[in-house]
Protein backbone atom coordinates (compact mmCIF):
# COMPACT_ATOMS: atom_id res chain seq x y z
CA UNK A 1 0.00 0.00 0.00
CA UNK A 2 1.06 3.40 -1.05
CA UNK A 3 2.30 6.01 1.67
CA UNK A 4 -0.04 8.99 2.35
CA UNK A 5 0.50 12.40 3.44
CA UNK A 6 -0.61 12.22 6.86
CA UNK A 7 -2.52 15.37 7.13
CA UNK A 8 -4.32 15.83 4.21
CA UNK A 9 -4.73 20.13 3.18
CA UNK A 10 -8.82 20.40 3.86
CA UNK A 11 -9.40 21.86 0.01
CA UNK A 12 -7.77 20.29 -2.80
CA UNK A 13 -7.47 22.88 -6.07
CA UNK A 14 -7.18 22.11 -9.56
CA UNK A 15 -7.64 25.41 -11.04
CA UNK A 16 -8.01 25.81 -14.70
CA UNK A 17 -8.09 21.79 -15.61
CA UNK A 18 -8.36 22.12 -19.64
CA UNK A 19 -8.79 19.43 -21.69
CA UNK A 20 -7.14 18.94 -25.49
CA UNK A 21 -8.51 16.90 -28.04
CA UNK A 22 -4.96 15.09 -27.90
CA UNK A 23 -5.53 14.05 -24.29
CA UNK A 24 -9.07 13.16 -24.62
CA UNK A 25 -7.77 10.45 -27.39
CA UNK A 26 -4.83 9.46 -25.70
CA UNK A 27 -6.90 8.80 -22.23
CA UNK A 28 -9.62 7.30 -24.05
CA UNK A 29 -8.06 5.53 -26.40
CA UNK A 30 -5.53 3.78 -23.00
CA UNK A 31 -9.18 3.13 -21.82
CA UNK A 32 -10.17 0.93 -24.91
CA UNK A 33 -6.91 -1.02 -24.53
CA UNK A 34 -7.35 -2.10 -21.23
CA UNK A 35 -10.83 -3.25 -21.63
CA UNK A 36 -10.85 -7.20 -21.41
CA UNK A 37 -13.06 -7.77 -24.79
CA UNK A 38 -10.59 -5.09 -26.53
CA UNK A 39 -7.54 -6.98 -25.29
CA UNK A 40 -9.22 -10.66 -26.32
CA UNK A 41 -10.17 -9.34 -29.76
CA UNK A 42 -6.16 -8.16 -29.93
CA UNK A 43 -5.20 -11.27 -29.07
CA UNK A 44 -7.24 -13.23 -31.36
CA UNK A 45 -6.39 -11.33 -34.08
CA UNK A 46 -2.67 -11.74 -33.53
CA UNK A 47 -3.27 -14.86 -33.21
CA UNK A 48 -4.41 -15.07 -36.65
CA UNK A 49 -2.22 -13.09 -38.34
CA UNK A 50 0.51 -14.81 -37.00
CA UNK A 51 -0.69 -18.22 -38.10
CA UNK A 52 -1.62 -17.21 -41.76
CA UNK A 53 2.14 -15.88 -41.23
CA UNK A 54 3.19 -19.12 -40.22
CA UNK A 55 1.49 -20.56 -43.16
CA UNK A 56 3.02 -18.21 -45.38
CA UNK A 57 6.33 -19.08 -44.15
CA UNK A 58 6.42 -22.75 -44.24
CA UNK A 59 4.37 -22.70 -47.80
CA UNK A 60 8.09 -20.76 -49.15
CA UNK A 61 10.50 -22.82 -47.32
CA UNK A 62 8.81 -26.13 -48.39
CA UNK A 63 7.46 -25.24 -51.64
CA UNK A 64 10.42 -22.53 -52.72
CA UNK A 65 7.67 -20.26 -53.60
CA UNK A 66 3.90 -19.03 -53.01
CA UNK A 67 1.90 -21.37 -53.77
CA UNK A 68 -1.73 -20.40 -52.19
CA UNK A 69 -2.36 -16.58 -52.65
CA UNK A 70 -5.42 -16.78 -50.93
CA UNK A 71 -3.24 -17.40 -47.54
CA UNK A 72 -1.36 -14.05 -48.45
CA UNK A 73 -4.54 -12.27 -49.25
CA UNK A 74 -6.31 -13.12 -45.90
CA UNK A 75 -3.06 -11.81 -43.60
CA UNK A 76 -3.47 -8.65 -45.69
CA UNK A 77 -6.85 -7.90 -45.60
CA UNK A 78 -6.13 -9.19 -41.50
CA UNK A 79 -3.14 -6.46 -41.25
CA UNK A 80 -5.13 -3.72 -42.95
CA UNK A 81 -8.21 -4.55 -40.66
CA UNK A 82 -6.16 -4.04 -37.45
CA UNK A 83 -4.89 -0.87 -38.67
CA UNK A 84 -8.20 0.41 -39.44
CA UNK A 85 -9.61 -0.37 -36.63
CA UNK A 86 -7.47 1.58 -34.66
CA UNK A 87 -7.91 4.19 -36.64
CA UNK A 88 -11.20 4.42 -36.67
CA UNK A 89 -11.07 4.32 -32.78
CA UNK A 90 -9.00 7.32 -32.62
CA UNK A 91 -11.10 9.06 -35.50
CA UNK A 92 -14.32 8.26 -32.99
CA UNK A 93 -12.85 9.80 -30.32
CA UNK A 94 -11.68 13.01 -31.98
CA UNK A 95 -15.42 13.12 -33.06
CA UNK A 96 -16.84 12.87 -29.52
CA UNK A 97 -14.23 15.41 -28.32
CA UNK A 98 -15.49 17.83 -30.84
CA UNK A 99 -19.03 17.27 -30.52
CA UNK A 100 -18.75 18.28 -27.22
CA UNK A 101 -19.11 21.78 -26.42
CA UNK A 102 -18.03 21.80 -22.58
CA UNK A 103 -14.85 19.86 -23.51
CA UNK A 104 -12.66 22.16 -24.49
CA UNK A 105 -13.64 24.82 -21.62
CA UNK A 106 -11.19 24.84 -18.94
CA UNK A 107 -12.79 23.90 -15.15
CA UNK A 108 -11.75 24.93 -11.77
CA UNK A 109 -12.16 21.68 -9.30
CA UNK A 110 -12.32 21.73 -5.63
CA UNK A 111 -12.03 18.79 -3.42
CA UNK A 112 -13.21 18.56 0.13
CA UNK A 113 -14.03 16.14 2.29
CA UNK A 114 -17.81 16.18 1.49
CA UNK A 115 -17.61 16.82 -2.32
CA UNK A 116 -16.26 17.22 -5.44
CA UNK A 117 -16.95 20.69 -7.09
CA UNK A 118 -16.33 22.10 -10.50
CA UNK A 119 -16.95 25.33 -12.13
CA UNK A 120 -16.71 26.75 -15.34
CA UNK A 121 -17.92 29.29 -18.08
CA UNK A 122 -20.74 26.17 -18.65
CA UNK A 123 -21.88 26.27 -15.32
CA UNK A 124 -20.99 24.50 -11.95
CA UNK A 125 -21.81 21.59 -10.17
CA UNK A 126 -21.32 19.28 -7.35
CA UNK A 127 -21.13 15.62 -6.17
CA UNK A 128 -21.04 14.10 -3.05
CA UNK A 129 -17.93 11.41 -2.95
CA UNK A 130 -20.75 8.85 -2.20
CA UNK A 131 -22.16 8.93 -5.91
CA UNK A 132 -18.33 8.27 -7.61
CA UNK A 133 -18.64 4.85 -7.89
CA UNK A 134 -15.10 4.46 -8.90
CA UNK A 135 -11.45 6.12 -10.29
CA UNK A 136 -8.89 5.35 -13.17
CA UNK A 137 -5.85 6.91 -12.56
CA UNK A 138 -4.39 7.12 -16.38
CA UNK A 139 -0.93 8.07 -15.78
CA UNK A 140 0.97 9.84 -15.04
CA UNK A 141 -1.53 12.76 -14.47
CA UNK A 142 -4.86 12.42 -15.15
CA UNK A 143 -7.54 10.84 -12.69
CA UNK A 144 -11.06 10.07 -13.90
CA UNK A 145 -13.66 9.92 -11.19
CA UNK A 146 -17.09 8.16 -12.48
CA UNK A 147 -19.93 9.48 -10.94
CA UNK A 148 -21.32 6.97 -13.20
CA UNK A 149 -20.89 4.27 -16.10
CA UNK A 150 -21.36 6.88 -18.54
CA UNK A 151 -19.34 9.83 -17.69
CA UNK A 152 -16.39 11.00 -15.90
CA UNK A 153 -14.54 13.79 -14.78
CA UNK A 154 -11.11 14.71 -15.93
CA UNK A 155 -9.01 15.71 -13.35
CA UNK A 156 -5.18 17.02 -14.29
CA UNK A 157 -3.00 16.16 -11.46
CA UNK A 158 -0.23 18.40 -12.81
CA UNK A 159 -2.73 21.19 -12.05
CA UNK A 160 -3.01 20.31 -8.59
CA UNK A 161 -1.97 23.42 -6.13
CA UNK A 162 0.91 23.15 -3.74
CA UNK A 163 1.48 22.07 -1.37
CA UNK A 164 -1.13 19.50 -2.13
CA UNK A 165 0.12 16.25 -3.84
CA UNK A 166 -1.55 13.39 -5.57
CA UNK A 167 -1.26 11.42 -2.52
CA UNK A 168 -3.12 13.61 -1.03
CA UNK A 169 -5.87 13.18 -3.92
CA UNK A 170 -4.77 9.23 -3.73
CA UNK A 171 -5.62 9.28 0.19
CA UNK A 172 -9.21 11.44 -0.23
CA UNK A 173 -10.21 8.48 -2.07
CA UNK A 174 -8.79 5.70 0.34
CA UNK A 175 -10.99 7.31 2.95
CA UNK A 176 -14.43 7.44 0.74
CA UNK A 177 -13.42 3.52 -0.32
CA UNK A 178 -13.65 4.33 -3.57
CA UNK A 179 -11.41 1.78 -5.71
CA UNK A 180 -8.45 3.24 -7.97
CA UNK A 181 -7.59 1.66 -10.77
CA UNK A 182 -4.13 2.62 -12.43
CA UNK A 183 -3.77 2.72 -16.12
Amino acid sequence: MPAYAPNIPPTLLLPHVQMTAEDYVAINFRLWKARPATRRAQWLLGAAMALLALSVGLEVREQGSIQNWSTVVLLAVAVLYAAFRMALVRYQLRQGYARNPAAPAPIDFTLNAKEIRGSSSQGSFSTSWAHVKRAVWVQPQWLLLYPNDAACYYLNLHCLQAPATPADVEQLLHQHQIVLHRL
